[in-house]
C-alpha cells in the first residue's frame, strides 16, 4: 500500500509500543482531568497505532485530524512527528474539535509539534492555508458531515497526500470519494481478541502518486 518493507512497518508498530516516555506521558493523570474523565481506566492506543506508521513511514510536512476528543491521537500523532523531525523531517499536527475541552493528552513536550483548532471542523478546515499530506476524518460520523469534510479538504491535499477515515466501518463515504477523485482505497479491518466489541476499521485514500510509484517499482 504505501510500497515500504514489512519490517520498516512493523518497525513503527513496536516504536510506539515500546516508547517508555511516550506510555507514561498517556498515563499520567493529568491535574485538568482526572482519571474518572477518560474512557479507559489504562489509555490504549488502539488502531490509533496505524495511524502512528502511516505518519512516520509518509513524513507528512502537514497532518491534519479532525475530532480530538481526549487528544489520544493526537498525542500519537506528534509523537511520530517528533520521531520524524529528529531524523530531519520536521511537521505539524492540526486538529479540530467542536469541544474547548478537548485534547488533555496534548502537552509538552508532544504540544510543540500540534496545535488544536476549536470550533466548528468545516470552518476550521477552510480557514487552512497550508497543503495537507495526511488527513484523518474523525470527527462528527454522519454520513453528511463526513461527506462534508472530504469535499472540503480536497482542494488543500497535495499531490501525494494520504486521506484516513475512521468511520470506514460504518459509511461508504471515502471510498465513494476516492471513487470520485480516481483514488486506490483501501479497507483495514480491526479485530479485537477475546472481546465483544467486533472491531471497528481503517479506511485509507491513497493518491495516484503512490499507484504510480508501485507501478514503477514493479516494472509496469
Amino acid at each position: 500500500m504505501l510500497q515500504k518493507d514489512y519490517a520498516e512497518i512493523s518497525g513503527y508498530f513496536r516504536e510506539i509500543e515500546t516508547d517508555e516516555a511516550f506510555n507514561a506521558h498517556v498515563r499520567r493523570p493529568w491535574s485538568k482531568h482526572p482519571e474518572r474523565y477518560r474512557t479507559d481506566e489504562v489509555p490504549l492506543i488502539g488502531r490509533r497505532i496505524v495511524w502512528y506508521a502511516i505518519a512516520r513511514a509518509t513524513k507528512p510536512k502537514v497532518l491534519v485530524e479532525t475530532g480530538v476528543d481526549q487528544g489520544m491521537g493526537a498525542v500519537v500523532l506528534c509523537a511520530a512527528l517528533a520521531r520524524n523531525a529528529a531524523e530531519g523531517h520536521p511537521g505539524k499536527y492540526y486538529g479540530t474539535d467542536i469541544n474547548p475541552d478537548a485534547g488533555y493528552f496534548l502537552q509538552s513536550p508532544y504540544s510543540s509539534h500540534g496545535t488544536i483548532l476549536y470550533g466548528d471542523s468545516l470552518k476550521s478546515l477552510e480557514a487552512l492555508s497550508e497543503a495537507v499530506n495526511l488527513f484523518i476524518n474523525d470527527s462528527d460520523h454522519s454520513e453528511i458531515y463526513e461527506q462534508a469534510e472530504y469535499e472540503l479538504i480536497k482542494s488543500k491535499l497535495s499531490s501525494e497526500a494520504i486521506v484516513l477515515g475512521d468511520n470506514s466501518h460504518v459509511t461508504s463515504k471515502l471510498a465513494e470519494f476516492s471513487v470520485r477523485e480516481g483514488r486506490p482505497f483501501v479497507f483495514l479491518s480491526e479485530e479485537p481478541a477475546d472481546h465483544w466489541y467486533r472491531g471497528a476499521g481503517i479506511g485509507v485514500s491513497l493518491s495516484r502518486t503512490w499507484l504510480l510509484s508501485g507501478q514503477r517499482r514493479n516494472g509496469y
